[in-house]
């Protein structure tokens, strides 16, 4: 990263980098309210979409109906079940 990010940006983008799930912003909030009992859900929304935006992460859409993201950002594809909302990431 090219810029110095306070600590909580910090761990939002550690947290989305650190797992497989393809988290949403509340799965992220409710991950991180524990070390970081001041942190808003609005302050997860506010810098996941600075990321986005950025380039360092992208957004996979919504899934039952939240917005899921990937710290992944190279091309490749994603399988998503129907039945359990579960994306998973596709060999090449």
């Amino acid at each position: 990263m090219s810029q110095r990010f306070s600590k909580k940006r910090q761990a939002i983008y550690d947290c989305l980098r650190g797992t497989r799930a393809h988290p949403s912003a509340d799965w992220i909030y409710h991950r991180l309210r524990p070390t970081y009992p001041d942190l808003s859900l609005a302050t997860v929304y506010r810098n996941l979409s600075q990321m986005k935006s950025a380039g360092m992460i992208q957004s996979l859409g919504v899934v039952d109906g939240q917005e899921r993201f990937d710290a992944i950002v190279e091309p490749h594809t994603h399988f998503i079940c129907t039945q359990c909302s579960t994306i998973l990431d596709l060999p090449p």
